[in-house]
Formats: C-alpha cells, sequence, structure tokens
C-alpha cells in the first residue's frame, strides 16, 4: 500500500509544516496502523525490534491493538528503538489485541491463578480494565518508578467523574490513548445516496435511502452510548430503561436490514469497497486510512447529541514477571517529546499526556489544532462524553443483551 511521508500526511490535513529542517521525525515515513500490519505478524514485528536492540538482556512484553503506534516504512518502531536504544531493555510489542472480550476469554484462566499471561503490560479499554480491577487481577502501579506520570497525567483523566472514574486514583491503570466514536461517512457516496455533502447528526443515518448502507461499531458502549444520547439520555447517569430503548431501536435497524453490518476495525474495508457508505466509527481510523491512501474520501462529524470517549489503558497484571519494567515502559510514553513525536508519526488519537499539544505546536500548529488528537475544552465539556461504568451485574446483561442482537450481523 502507498506510504506517505510525514510531511505529505500533514500537506494531506491541510497542515503546513513550519521548520521542516529542524524536525527530523517529519522526515521519516508515516505507516498507519492498517498498512503495517497488513504483511506483518506479531513474530516478525518482534524480529524487527530485537534486530534494534543487539545484546539487550532485559525484556519486556507489551500487548496491545492492531495500527497504534508510530511506524515507518521497514516495519519498526521509532519510539521504541529509542526506548531500548535509551534503556537497553528490549521491547518484545505484539498486536495481539483486537476485541476485549477475546483477548480477555485468552488470559482469563492465568489472571484468575495470578500467573504469568505472557504479557507485561496490556492496553485494554476502560470498562475491561476496570472489569479486572474488581476481580483482583491487577498490580498496584508503583508510582515511584513512573515520575513523568506523576508530573504530566493530564488531570482529565483521573479523579472521580474523569474520564478515568473507573479508577479514580489511577491505582491500577493509566491511559494510553483516548478513542473519539463519531459519524463517518464516504464522501462521494454519501452525496451520491442522498444528494446531501455530509450527515449532519446520527439521526442522519436512519434515511430510507441508507437502509443496507449502514454499519456500527461492535463496541457496544459506543453504538448505543451514541443511539442513547440522540435520545436525549446522559450516557454518565442512564438507566436500564435508557439502555433497553436504544437497544430496541437498534434490534429494529439490524432486523430491517438498515444496518448491515456490526464489526471492529474491518469496518473500513468495506467504506472503501463501497459496501457501506455511512455508520459508527472510530474518527481516528478514518484519518489514518485518508493518510494510507493518499485521499480525503472519508469524512467524520462529531455530532451535536454527543460522541462516546473512551480510553484504552496500560495495566500490569498480577502474575508479570517483568513489572517494574513494564512501569518504566509506562513512564517513557509519559514524556510529552516522545508522545508528541508519536502523534506526528501517525497515531491520530487523543494523547492523556499534558505538554504534547504545545511541543507539536511548534512546528505544526495546524496539526495542534486537530480537534480528533487535541479536544478543546468546549469539545470536551459539550460533544465528548463518557459510558458509565456498570455494575458487574449490568456488565452481564447489558452485554449479553448486545450479543444477543449483535452477533452475526456482518
Amino acid at each position: 500500500m502507498t506510504q506517505l511521508s510525514g510531511v505529505a500526511s500533514l500537506l494531506l490535513f491541510g497542515i503546513s509544516p513550519l521548520s521542516i529542517e529542524k524536525s527530523s521525525e517529519l522526515d521519516a515515513k508515516i505507516i498507519t496502523r492498517r498498512s503495517l500490519f497488513a504483511g506483518a505478524g506479531a513474530l516478525s514485528i518482534t524480529a524487527v525490534l530485537a534486530a534494534c536492540a543487539p545484546g539487550a538482556t532485559k525484556t519486556v512484553y507489551w500487548d496491545n491493538w492492531p495500527y497504534y503506534i508510530d511506524g515507518e516504512a521497514d516495519g519498526s518502531y521509532p519510539t521504541l528503538k529509542d526506548f531500548e536504544k535509551k534503556t537497553g531493555i528490549h521491547v518484545e510489542y505484539a498486536t495481539k489485541i483486537d476485541d476485549n472480550n477475546t483477548y480477555y476469554a485468552s488470559i482469563k484462566n492465568q489472571l484468575a491463578a495470578g500467573t504469568d499471561t505472557g504479557a507485561d503490560t496490556f492496553c485494554l479499554t476502560d470498562w475491561m480494565a476496570g472489569r479486572l480491577i474488581g476481580d483482583g487481577d491487577l498490580a498496584k502501579l508503583d508510582y515511584a518508578k513512573m515520575p513523568n506520570v506523576t508530573a504530566n497525567l493530564d488531570p482529565a483523566f483521573k479523579g472521580v467523574g474523569s474520564f478515568g472514574d473507573f479508577d479514580p486514583e489511577r491505582t491500577y491503570s493509566l491511559p494510553w490513548k483516548g478513542i473519539i466514536a463519531a459519524v463517518g461517512y464516504h464522501k462521494v457516496n454519501y452525496k451520491a445516496v442522498t444528494g446531501k455533502d455530509a450527515p449532519t447528526s446520527l439521526e442522519d443515518l436512519w434515511a430510507p435511502e441508507l437502509k443496507g448502507k449502514i454499519e456500527v461499531l461492535s463496541e457496544m458502549r459506543d453504538t448505543i452510548g451514541m443511539i442513547m444520547m440522540a435520545n436525549g439520555v446522559d450516557i454518565a447517569k442512564f438507566v436500564k430503561a435508557d439502555f433497553d430503548k436504544a437497544l430496541a431501536f437498534f434490534k429494529g435497524k439490524v432486523d430491517s436490514g438498515h444496518i448491515r453490518g456490526v464489526k471492529g476495525n474491518s469496518y473500513i474495508d468495506d467504506y472503501i469497497n463501497g459496501d457501506a457508505v455511512a455508520g459508527i466509527v472510530w474518527a481516528g481510523d478514518l484519518i489514518a486510512t485518508n493518510v494510507e491512501a493518499g485521499n480525503d474520501d472519508l469524512g467524520y462529524v462529531l455530532v451535536d447529541s454527543g460522541s462516546t470517549f473512551a480510553t484504552d489503558n496500560f495495566v500490569i497484571p498480577k502474575g508479570a514477571k517483568n513489572k517494574a519494567l513494564a512501569e518504566e515502559l509506562i513512564n517513557y510514553y509519559y514524556d510529552p517529546a516522545v508522545v508528541a513525536k508519536s502523534s506526528i508519526g501517525g497515531v491520530f488519537y487523543v494523547p492523556p499526556v499534558a505538554g504534547v499539544k504545545e511541543i507539536v505546536a511548534q512546528t505544526n500548529p495546524d496539526l495542534a489544532a486537530n480537534e480528533l488528537l487535541f479536544p478543546s475544552a468546549e469539545t470536551f465539556a459539550t460533544k465528548l462524553h463518557h459510558f458509565r461504568t456498570l455494575t458487574a451485574e449490568e456488565d452481564n446483561s447489558f452485554s449479553q443483551a448486545w450479543s444477543d442482537v449483535s452477533n452475526g450481523v456482518v
């Protein structure tokens, strides 16, 4: 697939890189989340990293989602290479997580027994991290080993009522990236089908002419959360009746064939091949796909009724063999300069680290102004909302109800 230079990718978004000669990371090629793993599995990725750290005697094992770190055309990761060079710690980075539930199922026995899962740290979405905290599966974090976290964790991600309310003191988890769900669409195809330039509300997805052309996310909290918000519900305070009403609406759209698919990251392929025209998406995926393709075909809208906002979080299981090394790795990714390099390098998700925007703005003010990477205080307050933490009983009940309706809708 076509690779874009850092400069080209910035120009694609109307960004005029300033002082390019002072910013060597802009000369590196950006490899998007999708293309990075199109022809490489976890083993070959590990081999690339190993080649960058000859003689390393310490190893930390990190499991993450695909498409979630800065990359180069040779399959390596600039920020991880820098970490290995700086610390002498080799990182076994594996993209083993493509769904919270399936990843949990693969390690739940080890978690329950407190034995090694094979990873010293992994990144799970807030609700799953909260479940593991409640089950007693995670080790407490040692902040003495993570001074960058103490200095730089954005206050929006810590405390009661924050985006980290499932772990308000951040005793067991630290955010890796923030994820925005939004209304997405293929610009040309949406115009051809509806006669409109872009959707402006969630309701626009249910226009009759879009029947069979809508796809939504397999993440219950994003899809049902956005439907509830369109119903005027505060998803930080909703009750069962609100959930049931939204699920019944969703079921109706599935049963009628209006919704053609309920998917994870694979929905992007359907936008590219024309099977899907619009739907509920992870906004960062659309930016990455446009960069990869060298076009601006896919658009997103943060609708007035609200978008969901969640985090994927570093956690350390109790059975981890290299807890201290994992904490050193986490501390590294709370250095604003490191995160700025990662953002410039193609990670189009919200950084939870204070000071990153200011560093990016020094050479790329337009990128720093991108609301998908650096939402303003107003956007956080008015358009981004956190699906409240469920009780264990609710989690089981709602997840089963969602599964009954959404499974098999491909």
